[in-house]
């Protein structure tokens, strides 16, 4: 599927992005590898060869995204897939998430799909109209599919709740185009997406770094539990080459989606009990 096809990827220069850059090149692609650091970004794409260009961006800001995407058609003719894959995640419970951070969080992991879909579906569109293959990846997250039993992620709980909308609306929206929409959502993966804040812009507080202490727990926690990023990358795009819309990456996630369905399906009951008593 992938041979010679283009690929964008935000978020590339590290984790679950890097990963995908990377199985993407390797399965015949051309990858613009996009990340708000240009020198990771470059590192990646040194990493993948000849078949890989770097561009710096911010998803959040639309000027930046529209510059690379014209960026990427001037290099490479043309965009066939994109991975809406940057993100930002920081643990807090709602009344001590900083407001300022939660602005964050919705503008990255949010915002940033929501002006990618925009900006880069047109090109999306016109490649089907060529007759080429064409889709639009999100990447979503176990807490897309349900409340983790970890640390509370509340804002980045909420954040992925929210692609998984934007992802199913935009499917509804392109059924008769002829371009595919996936969402994958892994469970714990071993990057640094715990230590987001060393990369957070100026606008929202600036970078920080995290006591050594609490970071070397976080690692040693996520490499313990988390999955490969480049077993997730290979999951994720087996699920985009089926044709799948939710492609689920790590079985252990029924932990969590087995009580949010048993839940629905429990108020479903309680509401048809109710209204059979209210209509007689």
């Amino acid at each position: 599927m992938y041979e010679g096809l283009v690929a964008v990827v935000t978020g590339g220069g590290s984790g679950i992005g890097r990963a995908l850059c990377v199985e993407l090149a390797a399965r015949g692609a051309k990858v613009a590898v996009v990340d708000l650091d240009h020198a990771t970004a470059q590192a990646v794409a040194i990493e993948v060869g000849e078949s890989a260009r770097a561009y710096a961006c911010d998803v959040a800001e639309r000027r930046q995204l529209e510059t690379v995407s014209r960026e990427v058609v001037r290099d490479f003719g043309r965009i066939n897939l994109v991975f809406a894959n940057a993100g930002v995640a920081i643990g807090a419970k709602v009344l001590d998430t900083d407001p300022r951070e939660f602005q964050w969080l919705f503008d990255v992991n949010v915002g940033g799909v929501f002006n990618t879909m925009q900006i880069f579906v047109p090109q999306l569109l016109a490649e089907v109209g060529k007759g080429s293959t064409a889709r639009f990846v999100v990447t979503g997250s176990e807490n897309s599919l349900g409340l983790p039993l970890t640390a509370p992620l509340t804002a980045y709980t909420a954040t992925k709740h929210a692609v998984l909308g934007l992802a199913d609306g935009l499917r509804r929206d392109l059924a008769d185009t002829g371009v595919g929409v996936s969402i994958f959502c892994p469970g714990i993966v071993a990057t640094r997406v715990w230590d987001a804040r060393r990369a957070r812009q100026d606008r929202y507080g600036g970078s920080s770094s995290m006591p050594a202490e609490f970071a070397a727990r976080a690692e040693e926690a996520v490499k313990a539990h988390g999955f490969a990023p480049d077993l997730t990358a290979r999951l994720a795009l087996d699920g985009v080459e089926r044709g799948e819309f939710l492609i689920v990456t790590d079985p252990r996630i029924r932990e969590i989606t087995n009580p949010r369905h048993q839940a629905i399906d429990a108020a479903l009951d309680i509401c048809e009990t109710g209204l059979a008593r209210l209509s007689q």
